[in-house]
């Protein structure tokens, strides 16, 4: 009698959300591999049943394989296996013979086991930041937190794809359902919520010092942490996470080190020699040798909070911070002929209409074709590690599937969202039959110093905007840290006379680096825009509306660097010098079209702005021009 086989499909979360929750760079990055730590689970207990894994690859379990102890270690090779790790994808596809639901049960338990260890350990070593009895509700907090989904579904005669859709359908429409249990671990009364998700009540203890644990896992005085968020501060070594300040200024500092490193070398040792900065650990990060410490030491509204965070009397922080600034941070300052620029990029990526195409492989191709798909993807994987933190200068938060999410120096942000969108072309093509798999990335751009949930948004919201713009493309959405959001999107395939959008982007930061067009021309643009109504359709008022733009622009006074910027500064400037040559070759027939390109051409010179201000007398990586 043959064995029934099954295709199965499994799913472990909650991902976004808890992602999401974090307010250390250490609680986003350890969210992230803690979840991928329980993919890798369900896949090995997978595998260690006899099933047939899909997605991931096999190949990716042994390159992954973590140490004995499942510990995240300051180790360089413990670094590396933890950065594997991070390429599993949340959803586990495999063909198991059988009975499927003991193999899902298997997995659960598997998963369920790997986020137990993870919290003995961390119990283990922190116990004394706990509050008396809170071992109980952390328990309750830890069973409950995982959402586990599986399906699965017969595959008769062979027919993998059919089984498939079936066991997908089955999965989603499961995870429609929620489980709503009441809490039985009640908390003693007037305990606090978690600070990361206000939902689960803390488990640390009111009275706590400003020293021990408390004060290398950087937990504020009021702020209150979950088992899970507890969890995910204390998962890691402190020394391994790379502050978002120091990723944004990355730059910054790279030119700082080569134009003036005996300044840089004097503040990186004082910073060496204070008592309670934590410096990074990350032999695998060039960039960050630089300045190991964290990067918002160098804004001059930072240095004082941050100096009264590691104190233990405030008071005498705030003279401590001053004569440190004196010695130290303002003789840099004064060195660097640009002072530095504390906005990051988060980097959200995501493959286009990868469900059509793994549906027509199944088609035509079976389980082999969506193998060598999964293979291709964990090279993608791969290589987009190597993209964002070798190449150039950036943190991987996670990259599993056609997943990408990374915070990016903003002076390499667009060389880096172009290269993940190469690799994840080339990867793809061999394998994807006539169509070439395309990759959406979104760039959201905000203050080092803003919320890591605002940062995330920021950089989803882009994405979806590369998503509704026709996928196949770029958005850059910019949000000051006290103004309006400019948002910029564009094909990576531009039509017609359309131009790439980093030759774009390049074009219009030349103008605006040379300071042939002010930014204030600009804004000028954009007020008498919104000034000029816009709910007629007469030809003409669009005529005078389209005159009235390049009257500004044929005005538009810089400031001379050179004399070939003198030069170019003799012609005035038309339409056409700053991309708006369809205006000028064939105006519109309504005021309503005209409002709506000048109004977006004024979001792309922002965008370019923002960029070019990134980058302005700075030491770019090589490619790294727009």
């Amino acid at each position: 009698m043959t064995t029934q086989s099954y295709v199965l499909v499994l799913k472990v979360g909650p991902v976004q959300g808890f992602i999401a929750q974090a307010r250390r760079t250490r609680d986003l990055w350890f969210g992230s591999y803690l979840l991928s730590s329980l993919s890798r689970a369900m896949a090995c207990a997978l595998r260690d049943a006899g099933a047939e894994l899909i997605f991931p690859h096999p190949e990716q379990l042994d390159a992954a394989a973590p140490k004995p102890s499942g510990r995240v270690t300051r180790t360089d090779q413990a670094l590396a296996d933890a950065e594997a790790v991070k390429g599993f994808p949340n959803k586990v596809l495999a063909v198991v013979k059988g009975d499927a639901a003991e193999v899902a049960r298997a997995a659960r338990k598997a998963a369920r086991a790997t986020l137990r260890e993870q919290w003995v350990r961390v119990r283990e070593r922190g116990g004394p930041l706990l509050a008396e009895g809170a071992d109980a509700w952390a328990d309750e907090q830890l069973d409950t937190f995982l959402e586990f989904h599986a399906a699965w579904a017969p595959m008769e005669d062979g027919d993998y794809l059919t089984a498939l859709e079936e066991a997908e359908a089955a999965l989603e429409a499961r995870r429609g359902l929620r489980e709503f249990r009441a809490w039985t671990q009640a908390p003693p009364a007037g305990t606090h919520k978690s600070s990361l998700d206000g939902g689960r009540a803390s488990v640390l203890k009111r009275e706590r010092p400003r020293s021990g644990e408390w004060k290398r896992l950087r937990i504020g005085e009021r702020e209150e942490l979950d088992a899970l968020g507890l969890l995910k501060r204390a998962g890691g070594e402190p020394d391994q996470f790379v502050p978002v300040p120091s990723i944004g200024l990355a730059a910054w500092l790279e030119t700082a080190s080569k134009k003036h490193g005996p300044k840089l070398s004097a503040l990186r040792g004082a910073c060496a020699d204070h008592r309670g900065f934590t410096s990074v650990y990350r032999t695998d990060l060039a960039w960050v040798n630089a300045f190991p410490f964290d990067g918002q030491l160098l804004l001059p509204d930072r240095w004082r909070p941050y100096f009264t965070e590691w104190s233990e009397d405030p008071k005498a922080a705030k003279q401590e911070a001053e004569r440190f600034a004196d010695d130290h941070i303002r003789p840099l300052l004064a060195a660097m002929s640009v002072a530095p620029y504390p906005y990051v990029a988060c980097l959200v990526a995501d493959g286009d209409r990868m469900g059509e195409l793994l549906r027509r492989l199944a088609e035509h191709g079976g389980i082999e074709a969506h193998r060598r798909v999964s293979h291709a993807l964990a090279s993608f994987t791969a290589e987009a590690r190597d993209i964002v933190q070798s190449r150039y200068r950036g943190m991987l938060v996670y990259a599993g599937g056609d997943d990408v999410l990374a915070f990016v120096c903003p002076a390499d942000a667009l060389q880096c969202a172009r290269a993940l969108a190469a690799a994840f072309s080339k990867h793809l093509a061999p394998v994807s039959g006539a169509s070439v798999p395309t990759l959406s990335v979104g760039l959201g751009i905000g203050h080092v110093m803003e919320s890591l949930g605002q940062l995330l948004a920021l950089g989803r919201r882009a994405e979806k905007a590369a998503k509704d713009a026709g996928r196949d493309a770029l958005a850059v959405l910019v949000a000051k840290h006290a103004g309006r959001e400019r948002l910029w999107t564009a094909s990576w395939t531009p039509k017609g006379a359309a131009v790439e959008p980093l030759t774009r982007l390049s074009q219009d930061m030349a103008l605006l680096g040379g300071d042939r067009l002010p930014l204030g021309k600009v804004h000028e643009v954009e007020t008498m825009v919104r000034r000029f109504p816009a709910e007629t359709s007469s030809e003409e008022q669009a005529a005078v509306l389209v005159a009235e733009v390049s009257r500004i622009l044929a005005r538009a006074e810089g400031r001379a660097r050179d004399s070939e910027d003198r030069e170019r500064e003799d012609k005035a400037l038309s339409l056409t010098d700053v991309g708006l040559a369809a205006l000028a070759e064939e105006p519109p027939e309504c005021v309503e079209t005209v409002h709506a390109e000048l109004l977006a051409w004024v979001d792309r010179m922002l965008v370019a702005g923002t960029l070019e201000r990134s980058r302005r007398g700075l030491e770019l990586r090589e490619g790294g021009g727009a």
